[in-house]
């Protein structure tokens, strides 16, 4: 049984968009929250980040969730979740 909600992770290097929209079809994702790796000051070995969130629901248009720290970006994404959720 699907879970009520599904959401993947994309860590992407080139194309972001364009990846991250495929991998929602093609994991049958709800949302796919996506990141750019290639950046220096964002990613991995890093403590900030910079995510685009991408939905399944066409009604709902693309987030870019700006440069901060990764806990605040998942601060942001568990605020989102709780909502659509609720």
């Amino acid at each position: 049984m699907r879970p009520k909600m599904v959401i993947g992770f994309a860590a992407e290097t080139t194309s972001l968009e364009k990846n991250a929209v495929q991998k929602l079809k093609d994991k049958n994702c709800d949302w796919i929250i996506a990141n750019d790796i290639s950046k220096d000051e964002s990613g991995f070995d890093n403590e900030n980040n910079e995510v685009t969130i991408f939905y399944k629901n066409e009604k709902m248009k693309k987030e870019k969730l700006s440069l901060k720290k990764k806990s605040e970006i998942s601060e942001e994404i568990v605020d989102r979740i709780v909502a659509q959720i609720n």
